[in-house]
């Protein structure tokens, strides 16, 4: 498990204990974090990588930008590379691994009056789909899963706006699990 906050705020391996679940989620990381500590992840040399990364880099794209459309869109771009250059380093650096790329979750900040932080969320999301695809990855779309009727984080799900409460993870995880067990001829979908 690789990303930020929401990554590192659930404990994978109890949730899944037959899995040997490494969890490499940070508070507060972009994607410029991850890069600066990929070779941790490498070292491991796990068969999948979960990839959740990007709300704070939209954070801080959003926050510093004055809300001015064209840096907010010239921001999303710099993610989605960021994105991009992390699968390919991955990739490259763990011949055979499978990596998967969950989507941003939504938001439910009160401050987003307008909610161009969600519109943003989903475009992003587009862009991680496309970098899923040009990379042989998988993509895994959380968003819906966790969004209400109004495209913002479901009522309880969200501490703060951002931040998951235990209803979100079990979406989250029951929408990994098929991902997790891919592979196991054992594994029973039903």
């Amino acid at each position: 498990m690789l990303g930020d906050s929401l990554t590192y705020r659930f404990d994978w391996r109890r949730a899944v204990p037959d899995k040997n679940i490494h969890n490499f989620g940070m508070d507060g990381d972009t994607t410029a974090d991850v890069l600066a500590r990929i070779n941790r992840v490498i070292a491991f040399k796990p068969d999948k990588i979960f990839l959740q990364i990007g709300i704070n880099d939209l954070f801080g794209i959003y926050c510093f930008s004055g809300n001015e459309e064209p840096r907010i869109n010239a921001g999303l771009a710099e993610i989605a590379r960021g994105h991009f250059t992390i699968c390919q380093t991955l990739l490259r650096e763990i011949p055979g691994c499978v990596l998967y790329i969950c989507s941003l979750a939504p938001t439910a900040c009160d401050f987003d009056l307008r909610d161009r932080i969600n519109e943003n969320i989903r475009t992003l999301n587009r862009m991680l789909a496309k970098t899923a695809e040009d990379t042989g990855s998988v993509y895994i779309n959380l968003y819906d899963k966790l969004a209400d009727a109004g495209g913002a984080l479901g009522p309880g799900y969200g501490i703060d706006g951002v931040h998951l409460l235990p209803a979100a993870y079990a979406v989250w995880l029951e929408t990994l699990l098929p991902y997790l067990r891919e592979g196991e001829a054992a594994y029973n979908t039903r």
